[in-house]
C-alpha cells in the first residue's frame, strides 16, 4: 500500500510577510488537502485489508474442498483423523499469516497518516506565524 499520493507542501512564502487571513485561508486549505490526503489513505488502507482478507477466505475454502473431498473417499478412521488434524494446521497457520499480514498493512496505513499529518504545515512558517502575531499584538 505504498504511498500513491504522498507530497511534499511546497514552500510557501514567508509567513511574517502575508497578511494573518491570508495565512488563515492557507492554513485552512491545507488542513483541507491533508484531511482528503489521510482519507485517501484511510480508503487504500481498507482495500488492502480486505483483499488480505480475501485471499484468506479463498484459500480456506480451497483447503476445506479438499479436505471434504479426502473425507467422502472410504478410508481409515485414522485418516480422517489425518486429514482433520492436516487442515485444522493449516487454518491455524492461515490465520496467523492473515492476521500477521492484516497488522502490517494496518500499521503501514497508520504510517502514512502519520505523515500526512506532518506535512500539513511547515514548521517554521507556522512558528514565525505565531511569534509575528504575538510579537506584533
Amino acid at each position: 500500500m505504498a504511498t500513491k499520493n504522498a507530497r511534499k507542501v511546497p514552500a510557501a512564502e514567508p509567513a511574517m510577510s502575508r497578511q494573518p487571513w491570508d495565512w488563515a485561508g492557507d492554513f485552512s486549505r491545507q488542513q483541507m488537502a491533508a484531511a482528503s490526503e489521510g482519507a485517501s489513505v484511510l480508503f487504500r488502507g481498507f482495500e488492502a485489508m480486505r483483499r488480505i482478507q480475501e485471499e484468506a477466505a479463498h484459500e480456506a475454502a480451497e483447503r476445506h474442498a479438499a479436505a471434504a473431498e479426502k473425507m467422502r473417499k472410504p478410508s481409515s478412521p485414522s485418516d480422517l483423523a489425518l486429514v482433520q488434524a492436516e487442515t485444522v494446521r493449516d487454518d491455524l497457520a492461515s490465520a496467523a499469516r492473515c492476521w500477521r499480514d492484516l497488522a502490517d498493512a494496518a500499521l503501514e496505513m497508520n504510517s502514512e497518516l502519520l505523515n500526512c499529518a506532518t506535512q500539513l504545515m511547515n514548521a517554521d512558517d507556522l512558528l514565525a506565524a505565531t511569534s509575528a502575531r504575538f510579537l506584533h499584538s
